[in-house]
C-alpha cells in the first residue's frame, strides 16, 4: 500500500507575449490614447498590469492505493466533495478546491487559461497526474469596476499502475492570465 498525502499545487501567471499584463492602449508608443472605456475623465487609459494570487491550493486530502489499477480522485468544484474511483481509498484530510484573484484595469476583459495536465512528483520518487481541470469563470471574463476578478479552480488526480503514487505529491500548475 502506498500513500499518497496531499497534493498541494502552487500556482502563477504567465503571459505568452510582451507586455500581455497591460491592457490594449497601454503596450507600446503611439497607444496612449483615451480608449474611452476607463471611464477615469483624465484622458489616459488606465494601465494596471495584470496580477494574479492564489488564496487557496488545490488539495485532494490523502489518500492510500489498494490495488495496481488506475485510480481517480475527482474533487468537485462546486462542493468542493472528493469522489474515488478505482484502486484507492480515503484516508482522510480536508479536500480544497483552488480559488484565485486576478486585479487589473477595471472593466477589461481578461484571457485565463489552465493547463491540460501537470505532473505531480515527489522527491523519494513518487509521481501523479492531475487533469481535466475545471473553473468557475469564463475563460473570457471581464474584470469589475474594481479591477478585481475572483474564481475557484478544480481537477482530477489520476493515479495509475504506471506511476509510483507514494509521498507528498507537489506540482506547479501554470494558471495564464493576459489581457486579449
Amino acid at each position: 500500500m502506498a500513500s499518497v498525502p496531499t497534493p498541494s499545487a502552487s500556482l502563477f501567471a504567465q503571459g505568452n507575449c510582451p507586455n500581455c499584463d497591460l491592457p490594449p492602449g497601454c503596450r507600446g508608443n503611439g497607444n496612449n490614447k483615451d480608449k474611452g472605456n476607463n471611464g477615469n475623465g483624465r484622458g489616459k487609459p488606465n494601465c494596471e498590469r495584470l496580477e494574479i494570487v492564489i488564496e487557496s491550493d488545490l488539495d485532494f486530502g490523502r489518500l492510500v492505493l489498494l490495488g495496481d489499477g488506475e485510480s481517480r480522485v475527482v474533487l468537485d468544484l462546486a462542493s468542493g466533495r472528493k469522489t474515488i474511483i478505482g484502486d484507492a481509498d480515503d484516508l482522510g484530510g480536508m479536500p480544497f478546491t483552488g480559488r484565485a484573484i486576478i486585479t487589473g484595469a477595471p472593466f477589461q476583459q481578461v484571457s485565463i487559461d489552465l493547463p491540460a495536465q501537470v505532473d505531480m512528483r515527489d522527491p523519494n520518487g513518487g509521481n501523479a497526474l492531475i487533469q481535466d481541470f475545471v473553473m468557475d469563470a469564463d475563460p473570457f471574463s471581464t474584470l469589475d469596476s474594481d479591477g478585481r476578478l475572483e474564481f475557484n479552480f478544480s481537477a482530477t488526480l489520476v493515479l495509475g499502475s504506471e506511476q509510483a503514487g507514494a509521498g507528498k505529491l507537489r506540482g506547479r500548475v501554470p494558471i495564464s492570465v493576459e489581457y486579449p
